[in-house]
């Protein structure tokens, strides 16, 4: 096998955004939070809930969000639980329940303003109500949820940056 190969990750110019980042339009933001305090959890999502984040929400397409902690329902069997700091887990299966430490899995990008719901529609074609909060946004398998001026959006990391170019493209032509 050649091991003279060029490095790929040269080809490839748009930065991935990192917590802090802002995309800065007249009439709407993109601010990419930190997401500290996930955890991928499957199996039985009550018994998982109950056990590491008592009361929390489990939580759907455009759904508000709430303070944390809460969970995205990804698939019948899986989510994502939110809490406000990382959970001193112990990985593997707990009576019904698996639980892995997902703090690095997604960026959170939290898109406000006046012109948030214009960016919101050009990216979501799913109507708000599907008990999944797993959905198509601008091309990318993310979770999204309502923060109240806009949606906030779970991007997967290795795709956050691919994400960021084509907002940074909405926001220029939106505005």
């Amino acid at each position: 096998m050649p091991t003279d190969l060029p490095d790929d990750s040269t080809l490839w110019t748009t930065a991935s955004p990192t917590p802090g980042s802002i995309l800065q339009g007249q009439s709407m933001s993109v601010t990419c939070l930190p997401a500290t305090g996930a955890a991928l959890i499957s199996g039985n999502l009550d018994a998982a809930i109950a056990a590491l984040a008592p009361g929390a929400a489990l939580l759907g397409l455009l759904d508000a969000r709430p303070h944390a902690p809460f969970a995205l329902r990804i698939a019948r069997d899986r989510a994502l639980l939110i809490t406000a700091e990382p959970l001193d887990l112990t990985l593997g299966w707990h009576d019904g329940f698996a639980v892995s430490p997902a703090d690095d899995l997604y960026l959170v990008l939290a898109i406000t303003g006046e012109g948030a719901r214009g960016l919101q529609d050009a990216c979501l074609s799913a109507p708000a109500g599907s008990p999944s909060a797993a959905a198509p946004f601008g091309g990318h398998a993310c979770l999204v949820l309502d923060n109240g001026q806009g949606p906030a959006v779970w991007v997967p990391a290795p795709e956050a940056a691919a994400l960021w170019l084509r907002l940074s493209r909405l926001v220029a032509a939106l505005d």
